[in-house]
């Protein structure tokens, strides 16, 4: 296989803020107004934090998963009416409504940014491989995330693999991948990225129209012994001629 370097996208060294205010009361009333109000309910939980449960506006949640790093983004977390708490953070669980697709629970992961921490970020194929565009190759793309090491701020937005230069027979694997600056990539080195196959063949004419199934032939069905027994005895036997007159 052509050796074709990985890409990563801009890294990203600034945080995003966003304000969080503590809640009190929990259940599933109670957090079913929250939402009405404007707010998701979640949890912020890390080494050397107490747990807190907060709501979070769900307009500026949304703003943060829908930027450039999306969950991967780098929080700094406020505290509403406690100044001196802040906390970074990270994005560590979403969950969604299973109908609406809206979200209605975040968990946020706190760090410190002076320790290297594992996460799992995009991993994205790039160009038009030449096994596509010349012999109408077929690209499988297996792996879509792939788990880095690496400061905090060091976090990329995703990981690219460029595969002009694949062609049919060829696999991308995870060591054929090169890690970003000051990161390390930790995923399983065996694990299939990509692979590039032939198209498959079509079945010729000939043989297609060979492997159209035959008509049955109906046949007469023959009578049951019970029937035959029955039909014998409705039919009247020949009469026998008169002996001749002596």
């Amino acid at each position: 296989m052509a050796t074709t370097k990985a890409k990563t996208t801009k890294k990203t060294t600034e945080r995003q803020e966003l304000n969080v205010k503590t809640r009190d009361a929990l259940g599933k009333r109670r957090t079913r107004r929250l939402r009405d109000e404007g707010f998701i309910p979640g949890v912020i939980y890390g080494k050397g934090v107490a747990p807190v449960s907060v709501a979070v506006p769900q307009s500026d949640l949304v703003k943060v998963l829908h930027s450039k790093m999306g969950e991967h983004a780098l929080l700094t977390l406020r505290l509403e009416g406690a100044s001196s708490w802040e906390k970074a953070a990270l994005v560590k669980t979403v969950q969604h409504d299973p109908v609406s697709g809206h979200v209605v629970h975040v968990d946020f992961h706190a760090i410190a940014l002076t320790e290297r921490l594992k996460v799992k970020v995009p991993l994205l194929l790039k160009g038009e491989a030449i096994g596509v565009k010349q012999e109408n190759g077929i690209l499988e793309h297996f792996l879509r995330e792939v788990e880095v090491e690496c400061l905090p701020a060091d976090i990329p937005a995703a990981v690219e693999f460029d595969v002009s230069a694949l062609t049919i027979g060829d696999t991308v694997h995870v060591r054929d991948l090169t890690a970003p600056a000051n990161t390390k990539i930790t995923s399983d080195p065996d694990g299939v990225v990509a692979s590039l196959q032939k198209p498959k063949e079509e079945k010729p004419e000939e043989e297609a129209a060979a492997a159209v199934t035959e008509p049955e032939v109906l046949r007469e069905k023959k009578p049951e012994e019970g029937e035959a027994a029955e039909a014998k005895a409705e039919t009247p036997e020949p009469k026998k001629e008169k002996e001749a007159k002596s």
